[in-house]
């Protein structure tokens, strides 16, 4: 195998900086432990009139995208983001239209209805719970245990730069046929940048995101000449029906749905197996009761995502006069669903801020709800799933004393500030 060059290594570094990137998406705002905020704000009321970061005494408008006119309420209770997420019509994804297009072009992330439910039919094939073993054998294990040979001789790692970031992206890029130094490049294309830097939209990030269309086009061509057993494949195969016309997807659709694939997969499932590390790592009676029988492992994944989901806040449109758990709310108002308050409601968990993989499975918001529900959840829980598996092959795998204190932080986008380990 071929030695990775330190420029590669630091890009790593780099792109997948926790805090960084909280401080770019978060609005500055750097939160180790909101948890305590919302549980009040909870117990007080279901729904409140406010922004999140309003509610918390906060002055930055976060992800609404800057100045606005819109009455916000957000929702904190289990019940009321439920409702909402299943609702698509009332509560609508439209509150992305134009948002995302920077980034992905029209997307799924915006629709709702019909239009959803075509588009969203087109890909879910690759990511059905049944597909996840294909993604296992055809990517996720050799790329683990391709990360893990990095480091296992060296007794020590950082396993957020050199073992996490690396599992989701590698899958996904290797699912389009992109060469492993192409990989870092799509990553920070599809993105523009933004996340990385905080500033507005620059020449540079321009040109990334043109050197991901490259990319993607050349993929796109080949796989129109000669089809493969990948994504790229099965979405330049799949046929759309559109005022009674079928037609297969065009470049621009095929971008999309790739840019939306490989930034919502790389950009969540790292953070999260971050944080089930550190989760582990905090009780050693547990990750050794997980080391000696695996079956445990299964309900780790389902705690952890349900403990600190990464992805705390999505907005949606309020399209009619609504009230919701007993809060009445305008036409028009945007509504913040907050996940991570929703999913240690003590209405639905006993003991909800406790991290325990022994507790009752219960369906948890981590992953949304209702028609917009993750589409790459399953590839998501077996990433983590086989990394773990990978990762307690590592003897009396424990915390660099030497290091600093692994901290999970951000308000809405949650993660490990590092997960320094020794081994051995």
């Amino acid at each position: 195998m071929a030695i990775e060059s330190k420029s590669h290594a630091d890009r790593f570094k780099e792109i997948y900086d926790v805090e960084r990137h909280v401080m770019a998406t978060d609005g500055g705002i750097l939160v180790e432990d909101p948890y305590p905020a919302w549980a009040e704000l909870r117990a007080s009321a279901p729904v409140h009139k406010g922004t999140v970061r309003q509610l918390m005494g906060y002055d930055s408008p976060g992800g609404l995208g800057g100045p606005h006119n819109r009455e916000v309420y957000s929702a904190f209770s289990f019940q009321a983001n439920d409702i909402a997420f299943r609702d698509n019509e009332v509560f609508s994804s439209t509150f992305y239209e134009g948002l995302t297009t920077k980034t992905f072009g029209k997307s799924m992330l915006e629709m709702v209805g019909t239009e959803h439910r075509r588009y969203r039919a087109l890909a879910q094939p690759a990511f059905t719970p049944k597909r996840a073993q294909w993604w296992i054998d055809k990517w996720i294990q050799w790329l683990v245990d391709e990360a893990l040979s990095g480091f296992e001789h060296r007794g020590r790692a950082e396993l957020n730069a050199e073992f996490c970031s690396r599992i989701p992206l590698q899958t996904i890029t290797s699912s389009f046929g992109l060469t492993r130094d192409e990989a870092l490049d799509f990553r920070e294309g599809a993105e523009g940048g933004m996340a990385y830097s905080g500033r507005e939209e620059s020449e540079t990030s321009r040109d990334r995101g043109d050197k991901t269309t490259a990319m993607l086009k050349r993929v796109i061509e080949e796989r129109r000449a000669e089809p493969r057993d990948d994504v790229i494949t099965m979405l330049v195969q799949s046929e759309i029906e559109e005022d009674g016309q079928r037609h297969f997807l065009n470049d621009d659709e095929i971008y999309g749905f790739a840019r939306l694939i490989l930034t919502a997969g790389s950009g969540t499932t790292w953070r999260q197996l971050g944080i089930l590390l550190v989760a582990l790592l905090r009780q050693p009676d547990l990750l050794d009761a997980i080391r000696r029988d695996r079956e445990l492992l299964k309900g780790a994944v389902e705690e952890v995502l349900r403990w600190e989901p990464t992805a705390t806040i999505i907005r949606r449109l309020v399209t009619r006069d609504v009230e919701l758990c007993g809060v009445k709310i305008p036409t028009g108002a945007v509504i913040e669903l907050n996940m991570g308050a929703a999913n240690r409601d003590p209405e639905r968990w006993e003991d909800p801020d406790r991290f325990d993989p022994n507790r009752r499975i219960e369906a948890n918001l981590a992953f949304v709800s209702g028609p917009h529900v993750c589409l790459g959840m399953h590839v998501a829980r077996a990433e983590m799933t086989v990394a773990m598996n990978a990762v307690l092959r590592l003897p009396n795998l424990r915390f660099d004393p030497e290091a600093p204190e692994a901290r999970i932080i951000g308000l809405e986008h949650r993660g490990p500030n590092g997960v320094p380990v020794v081994f051995g």
